[in-house]
């Protein structure tokens, strides 16, 4: 694996595009050649599998949480090998009414001369103790 630029840029594109003014752009950005390895996980339950839900599951949470966008953490890492890379970064989802530190993971394969999304992984970090005490609460 080597350090890249153009894979931490299709990251921060990501960014850019995740609006619900943009969808177009967004679908564009994920792999259409393995559209059945693609797979999006959120946190609580959010797992979205195939490019055809990713788009819809998209939409409907930006309606649900108005005004969401992503901002890029302090930084950002791309890696590539071959025609495969993988993107990290802490950044943080911006809202109306506050701000929330998250992770992210995810995977790009260069198709067609661009990279693209496979596999992205968005989630807020919580204390295993605190998780414990939040799935009791959800099973009751």
């Amino acid at each position: 694996m080597q350090p890249s630029a153009e894979v931490r840029d299709t990251l921060l594109r990501f960014y850019e595009v995740f609006s619900p003014e943009d969808l177009q752009s967004l679908a564009q950005m994920i792999a259409q050649q393995a559209a059945e390895g693609v797979l999006a996980i959120g946190t609580a339950g959010e797992w979205i599998e195939g490019r055809e839900q990713w788009i819809p599951a998209t939409e409907a949470l930006m309606n649900e949480m108005e005004g969401l966008r992503l901002e890029a953490g302090e930084e950002p890492r791309g890696y590539e090998e071959g025609s495969m890379g993988w993107v990290a970064d802490q950044p943080r989802a911006v809202l109306p009414d506050g701000t929330i530190s998250t992770r992210l993971t995810g995977v790009v394969r260069q198709e067609e001369g661009e990279w693209r999304l496979v596999h992205i992984h968005l989630s807020v970090g919580v204390p295993d103790e605190e998780v414990v005490e939040l799935q009791k609460r959800w099973s009751s």
